[in-house]
Protein backbone atom coordinates (compact mmCIF):
# COMPACT_ATOMS: atom_id res chain seq x y z
CA UNK A 1 0.00 0.00 0.00
CA UNK A 2 1.27 3.55 -0.89
CA UNK A 3 2.33 5.77 1.96
CA UNK A 4 -0.27 8.32 2.53
CA UNK A 5 -0.10 11.96 1.70
CA UNK A 6 0.72 15.02 3.79
CA UNK A 7 -1.96 17.85 3.68
CA UNK A 8 -0.54 21.02 5.61
CA UNK A 9 -3.86 22.65 6.63
CA UNK A 10 -3.57 26.44 7.55
CA UNK A 11 -6.54 27.95 9.05
CA UNK A 12 -6.86 31.04 11.53
CA UNK A 13 -5.87 34.70 11.87
CA UNK A 14 -4.87 36.60 15.09
CA UNK A 15 -7.86 38.99 14.63
CA UNK A 16 -10.15 36.13 14.29
CA UNK A 17 -12.71 38.21 11.87
CA UNK A 18 -13.89 34.22 10.21
CA UNK A 19 -15.23 31.28 12.08
CA UNK A 20 -11.70 29.64 11.57
CA UNK A 21 -12.76 26.83 14.15
CA UNK A 22 -15.89 25.80 11.59
CA UNK A 23 -13.68 26.15 8.50
CA UNK A 24 -10.68 23.76 10.10
CA UNK A 25 -13.34 21.34 10.54
CA UNK A 26 -14.84 21.03 6.84
CA UNK A 27 -11.73 21.48 5.13
CA UNK A 28 -9.98 18.32 7.65
CA UNK A 29 -13.10 16.29 7.10
CA UNK A 30 -12.97 17.10 3.26
CA UNK A 31 -9.39 16.34 3.31
CA UNK A 32 -10.24 13.25 5.23
CA UNK A 33 -13.09 11.71 3.24
CA UNK A 34 -10.81 11.61 0.08
CA UNK A 35 -8.77 9.08 1.36
CA UNK A 36 -4.93 8.78 1.49
CA UNK A 37 -3.79 11.45 3.14
CA UNK A 38 -3.25 12.59 6.53
CA UNK A 39 -3.97 16.53 7.74
CA UNK A 40 -0.99 18.79 9.60
CA UNK A 41 -2.79 21.86 11.51
CA UNK A 42 -1.58 25.00 11.32
CA UNK A 43 -2.19 28.51 12.82
CA UNK A 44 0.38 30.13 10.35
CA UNK A 45 2.88 29.76 7.72
CA UNK A 46 5.97 29.40 9.98
CA UNK A 47 6.40 25.88 10.19
CA UNK A 48 9.00 25.78 7.58
CA UNK A 49 9.92 22.47 8.20
CA UNK A 50 6.39 20.76 7.99
CA UNK A 51 5.22 22.33 5.02
CA UNK A 52 8.21 21.92 2.93
CA UNK A 53 8.29 18.29 3.68
CA UNK A 54 4.28 17.72 3.26
CA UNK A 55 2.65 17.46 -0.10
CA UNK A 56 -0.04 19.54 -0.25
CA UNK A 57 -0.69 23.05 0.82
CA UNK A 58 -4.77 24.25 1.99
CA UNK A 59 -5.60 27.28 3.61
CA UNK A 60 -8.03 29.42 5.28
CA UNK A 61 -6.29 32.66 6.67
CA UNK A 62 -7.00 36.49 7.05
CA UNK A 63 -4.55 39.09 7.45
CA UNK A 64 -1.73 36.59 8.40
CA UNK A 65 1.63 37.74 9.55
CA UNK A 66 3.81 36.07 7.39
CA UNK A 67 8.14 35.83 7.67
CA UNK A 68 10.34 36.22 5.13
CA UNK A 69 11.72 32.80 5.35
CA UNK A 70 8.22 31.62 5.47
CA UNK A 71 7.40 33.24 2.51
CA UNK A 72 10.89 31.80 0.66
CA UNK A 73 9.72 28.12 1.72
CA UNK A 74 6.12 28.20 0.20
CA UNK A 75 8.11 29.86 -2.92
CA UNK A 76 10.63 26.81 -3.57
CA UNK A 77 8.16 24.35 -2.18
CA UNK A 78 5.91 25.48 -5.20
CA UNK A 79 8.25 25.78 -7.41
CA UNK A 80 9.42 22.06 -6.90
CA UNK A 81 5.61 21.21 -7.53
CA UNK A 82 3.80 21.86 -4.37
CA UNK A 83 0.43 22.83 -4.75
CA UNK A 84 -1.56 25.25 -2.97
CA UNK A 85 -5.06 25.07 -2.66
CA UNK A 86 -6.06 28.87 -1.20
CA UNK A 87 -9.81 29.67 -0.01
CA UNK A 88 -11.63 33.14 0.84
CA UNK A 89 -9.87 35.88 2.81
CA UNK A 90 -6.40 33.73 2.66
CA UNK A 91 -5.02 36.46 -0.48
CA UNK A 92 -5.68 38.95 2.09
CA UNK A 93 -2.16 39.97 2.76
CA UNK A 94 -1.87 44.25 2.88
CA UNK A 95 1.76 44.75 3.74
CA UNK A 96 3.04 41.59 2.80
CA UNK A 97 4.11 42.11 -1.08
CA UNK A 98 6.38 38.40 -0.99
CA UNK A 99 2.29 36.60 -0.24
CA UNK A 100 0.62 38.74 -2.82
CA UNK A 101 3.15 37.95 -5.67
CA UNK A 102 3.20 34.24 -4.40
CA UNK A 103 -0.81 34.29 -4.73
CA UNK A 104 -1.05 36.23 -7.59
CA UNK A 105 -3.64 38.42 -6.14
CA UNK A 106 -4.49 40.73 -3.33
CA UNK A 107 -7.66 40.98 -1.30
CA UNK A 108 -8.82 45.13 -1.43
CA UNK A 109 -12.33 45.17 -0.41
CA UNK A 110 -16.08 43.55 -0.68
CA UNK A 111 -19.63 45.26 -0.42
CA UNK A 112 -22.14 43.84 2.27
CA UNK A 113 -22.67 40.13 2.27
CA UNK A 114 -25.44 39.16 -0.60
CA UNK A 115 -26.31 36.76 -2.85
CA UNK A 116 -24.73 37.27 -6.31
CA UNK A 117 -24.32 35.03 -9.53
CA UNK A 118 -21.27 33.27 -10.35
CA UNK A 119 -20.40 32.90 -13.76
CA UNK A 120 -18.48 30.00 -15.21
CA UNK A 121 -15.50 31.73 -17.43
CA UNK A 122 -13.73 28.58 -18.62
CA UNK A 123 -16.55 25.50 -18.90
CA UNK A 124 -13.78 23.30 -20.55
CA UNK A 125 -11.72 23.05 -17.65
CA UNK A 126 -11.81 20.13 -15.64
CA UNK A 127 -12.45 21.58 -12.44
CA UNK A 128 -15.94 22.82 -13.49
CA UNK A 129 -17.30 19.86 -15.62
CA UNK A 130 -21.03 19.55 -14.93
CA UNK A 131 -20.70 23.08 -12.86
CA UNK A 132 -23.50 26.23 -14.78
CA UNK A 133 -23.31 29.13 -13.34
CA UNK A 134 -25.19 29.24 -9.89
CA UNK A 135 -26.14 32.22 -7.23
CA UNK A 136 -24.21 32.14 -4.06
CA UNK A 137 -24.63 33.96 -0.29
CA UNK A 138 -21.31 34.94 0.65
CA UNK A 139 -19.14 37.91 0.42
CA UNK A 140 -17.68 39.33 -3.06
CA UNK A 141 -14.25 39.62 -2.89
CA UNK A 142 -12.68 42.52 -5.42
CA UNK A 143 -8.81 41.30 -5.33
CA UNK A 144 -5.96 43.24 -7.06
CA UNK A 145 -3.98 41.11 -9.82
CA UNK A 146 -0.64 41.39 -8.65
CA UNK A 147 0.86 38.95 -11.54
CA UNK A 148 -1.34 39.28 -14.20
CA UNK A 149 -0.42 35.70 -15.28
CA UNK A 150 -3.15 33.73 -13.51
CA UNK A 151 -6.41 31.55 -15.60
CA UNK A 152 -9.97 32.99 -14.25
CA UNK A 153 -12.21 29.92 -14.32
CA UNK A 154 -15.04 31.53 -12.31
CA UNK A 155 -16.02 35.29 -11.99
CA UNK A 156 -19.13 37.45 -11.29
CA UNK A 157 -19.76 40.67 -12.65
CA UNK A 158 -20.51 43.15 -10.27
CA UNK A 159 -19.93 47.24 -9.71
CA UNK A 160 -20.15 49.08 -6.43
CA UNK A 161 -19.10 50.34 -3.66
CA UNK A 162 -17.35 48.21 -1.22
CA UNK A 163 -16.58 48.95 2.80
CA UNK A 164 -13.99 51.45 3.16
CA UNK A 165 -16.08 53.81 0.34
CA UNK A 166 -13.94 51.96 -2.37
CA UNK A 167 -16.01 52.19 -5.42
CA UNK A 168 -15.93 49.83 -8.44
CA UNK A 169 -17.27 50.65 -12.11
CA UNK A 170 -19.32 47.53 -12.96
CA UNK A 171 -16.63 44.67 -14.60
CA UNK A 172 -15.64 41.07 -14.01
CA UNK A 173 -14.41 39.74 -10.44
CA UNK A 174 -12.26 36.40 -10.45
CA UNK A 175 -14.00 34.27 -8.42
CA UNK A 176 -11.63 30.89 -8.98
CA UNK A 177 -8.18 31.00 -10.81
CA UNK A 178 -5.37 29.21 -11.24
CA UNK A 179 -1.60 30.32 -11.12
CA UNK A 180 1.13 28.05 -12.64
CA UNK A 181 4.39 28.44 -11.06
CA UNK A 182 7.54 27.33 -11.73
CA UNK A 183 7.89 24.30 -14.85
CA UNK A 184 7.63 21.72 -12.00
CA UNK A 185 3.62 21.19 -11.80
CA UNK A 186 3.83 23.76 -9.16
CA UNK A 187 1.17 26.58 -8.44
CA UNK A 188 -2.38 28.27 -6.75
CA UNK A 189 -5.18 27.49 -7.37
CA UNK A 190 -7.59 30.35 -5.37
CA UNK A 191 -11.25 30.17 -4.90
CA UNK A 192 -12.69 33.56 -3.41
CA UNK A 193 -16.17 31.95 -1.92
CA UNK A 194 -16.40 30.63 1.10
CA UNK A 195 -17.25 33.01 4.10
CA UNK A 196 -18.45 32.07 7.60
CA UNK A 197 -18.86 33.84 10.96
CA UNK A 198 -20.49 33.67 14.47
CA UNK A 199 -22.57 36.84 15.59
CA UNK A 200 -19.03 37.63 17.64
CA UNK A 201 -16.39 37.05 14.56
CA UNK A 202 -16.34 40.25 13.37
CA UNK A 203 -13.22 42.66 12.10
CA UNK A 204 -13.26 44.81 15.00
CA UNK A 205 -14.28 44.30 18.58
CA UNK A 206 -16.43 47.43 19.06
CA UNK A 207 -18.13 46.64 16.22
CA UNK A 208 -22.10 45.20 17.01
CA UNK A 209 -22.64 41.84 16.51
CA UNK A 210 -23.73 40.32 13.18
CA UNK A 211 -25.64 37.68 11.89
CA UNK A 212 -24.68 34.36 11.55
CA UNK A 213 -23.17 33.39 8.39
CA UNK A 214 -22.48 29.75 6.95
CA UNK A 215 -21.88 31.28 2.94
CA UNK A 216 -21.86 28.92 0.42
CA UNK A 217 -20.79 25.44 2.65
CA UNK A 218 -23.72 24.02 2.69
CA UNK A 219 -24.20 24.20 -1.18
CA UNK A 220 -23.60 21.12 -3.16
CA UNK A 221 -21.50 23.01 -5.90
CA UNK A 222 -19.06 24.66 -3.29
CA UNK A 223 -18.60 21.04 -1.82
CA UNK A 224 -18.07 19.79 -5.14
CA UNK A 225 -15.62 22.76 -6.28
CA UNK A 226 -13.64 22.18 -2.58
CA UNK A 227 -13.18 18.41 -3.22
CA UNK A 228 -11.79 19.12 -6.67
CA UNK A 229 -9.50 22.02 -5.58
CA UNK A 230 -8.27 18.97 -2.85
CA UNK A 231 -7.43 16.65 -5.52
CA UNK A 232 -6.16 19.06 -7.89
CA UNK A 233 -3.99 20.15 -4.79
CA UNK A 234 -2.99 16.47 -3.82
CA UNK A 235 -1.70 15.73 -7.94
CA UNK A 236 -5.23 13.90 -8.55
CA UNK A 237 -5.94 16.35 -11.35
CA UNK A 238 -4.35 17.91 -13.72
CA UNK A 239 -3.08 21.68 -13.64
Amino acid sequence: MPAPLVANLVCGSPWRNHDFDFARLRLAQAIYDLDGIRVDCHQDYEDDGGIANGDLLVSYTSQLPVTDKASMVLRRWLEKGGRWFALHASNSVAGNQAMARILGSRFITHPKYDTFRVQVTKADDPLLEGISDFDVPDELYCIENVTNDYEVLLHTRWGGEGFGGIKFEEQDHPMLYKRRIGDAGGGILYLALGHANRPFDKPFPHLPDQPDYRGPWDMPVFKTLVNRGLEWAAHRRGF
